[in-house]
């Protein structure tokens, strides 16, 4: 069995170089880049990720169809053709078999990306390739895992097995006689996603992907953005987001056309390609953000000078009280005493927090602290009870002209 597998491996290899030499061979001769497969990611019953609001399906065709009419509006010697153009559903398989049988210089597969937290935001770009981190083979495994669904599948994928080692070596040679020309223009859309789209660069990857897997050509699966993400998911789901990254995707065709056909052809720039009607649009909705955050910020600043004069007001209200109280000749005051400490705390302690009127006296070498200020006893034993939510201790002092005395002489000056 082990012979047999080597045989099966070393066959595979051989094909696979005469494959790729053959069809480096024939491009070489050409030398013309005017053709190019853009397939919009899932459709019909397999959405693909799905987001609080959209879906991967819907998403993914929607900036296919910009990218497509970008390209046949500013490239028109390339011509454009889609793996679908409305909600179906296609084989893996047949993806990349559409760009073979069509002889394609470039077969891009669009995606949206997705992971359990949250928190989780970027884009990255795949070429074919044994991966290289967990990560990259989480998400292979993802996008591949349709084909558990589909019709024929082992006959279609020749056994195809995610699990197998031996299977991700086979299909990374597919890819081989276009692993730099692949590796090359994921790096341009990339550089384009990190110049343009507000979200993280995760960067260019290699992993097997089967929508990649038999393609004749260079090829690439790119994940425009975590659909996982509350904040990307309204961008890519959004019509001036849309624009945005099927923009970024064209200029990166154009870089690469240029490179292959040595051209020196001008790129047009971002807001060139976005629809006036769209940018307008866009622009309203952040003026109307702006000013709403305005007049939040503005509402909040006048409650807060409404709460400040408030607290002006009762802080003279206090103050009118304890002149009242002086001026009627009462030279008796009440307070509730809830703490002592060896040395003076200053007014804004954290432990005077709740409490009113603090006021400190100093008894021999120890510094009291009593919270409120009363004309009589009743009033201070009202308050006392607020004040022994908070200090179980606490209890009611008297004071003449400013002098600690016991209860019992308040009560007989009061008397006189």
């Amino acid at each position: 069995m082990y012979k047999q597998r080597q045989i099966f491996f070393i066959f595979s290899i051989i094909i696979c170089n005469l494959i790729g030499c053959k069809s480096l061979v024939a491009q070489e001769n050409s030398n013309v880049f005017d053709k190019i497969v853009i397939d919009a990611g899932h459709g019909g019953n397999k959405p693909g990720a799905i987001g609080s609001k959209y879906k991967e399906k819907d998403v993914t065709l929607a900036v296919a169809i910009k990218l497509g009419k970008l390209i046949n509006e500013n490239l028109k010697s390339v011509k454009v053709y889609y793996t679908r153009v409305i909600d179906q559903d296609i084989d893996l398989y047949k993806r990349s078999s559409i760009a073979n049988k069509l002889n394609a210089d470039l077969f891009l597969s669009i995606h949206c990306n997705s992971a359990t937290t949250k928190a989780a935001s970027g884009t990255e770009t795949y070429a074919m390739g044994l991966g290289k981190t967990d990560r990259n083979l989480e998400v292979a495994k993802k996008e591949n895992a349709e084909i558990l669904t589909e019709n024929n599948a082992i006959q279609n994928y020749e056994g195809f097995d995610m699990n197998s080692p031996e299977t991700d070596i086979l299909m990374s040679l597919y890819q081989n006689a276009y692993l730099n020309n692949s590796l090359d223009f994921a790096a341009k859309v990339q550089s384009q996603y990190q110049k343009n789209v507000p979200f993280k660069n995760r960067g260019v990857h290699q992993a097997n992907f089967v929508v990649l897997w038999k393609a004749a050509m260079p090829a690439v699966l790119t994940e425009i953005g975590f659909i996982s993400n509350p904040t990307e998911e309204e961008y890519i789901g959004s019509e001036y987001g849309q624009w945005v990254i099927a923009s970024c995707i064209f200029r990166a065709i154009c870089e690469y056309r240029n490179k292959v056909d040595n051209l020196n052809d001008p790129i047009p720039e971002i807001n060139q390609l976005i629809p006036k009607d769209v940018q307008n649009k866009e622009q309203m909705k952040k003026e109307l953000l702006a000013q709403q955050i305005e007049e939040t910020s503005t509402q909040s600043a006048e409650n807060k000078t409404e709460e400040d004069e408030n607290k002006i007001k009762e802080q003279q209200i206090k103050e009118d009280s304890i002149q009242n109280i002086q001026k009627s000749g009462a030279e008796i005051i009440y307070r509730i005493q809830f703490m002592s400490s060896p040395t003076k705390l200053p007014q804004n302690d954290g432990r005077f927090s709740g409490l009113e009127d603090i006021f400190a006296y100093q008894d021999k070498e120890v510094w009291k602290y009593t919270a409120g200020m009363f004309a009589t006893q009743k009033e201070a034993l009202d308050y006392q009870k607020k004040v022994k939510e908070k200090y179980a201790d606490a209890f009611v002092v008297a004071f003449h002209n400013g002098k600690r005395i016991t209860i019992a002489e308040a009560g007989r000056l009061q008397k006189k």
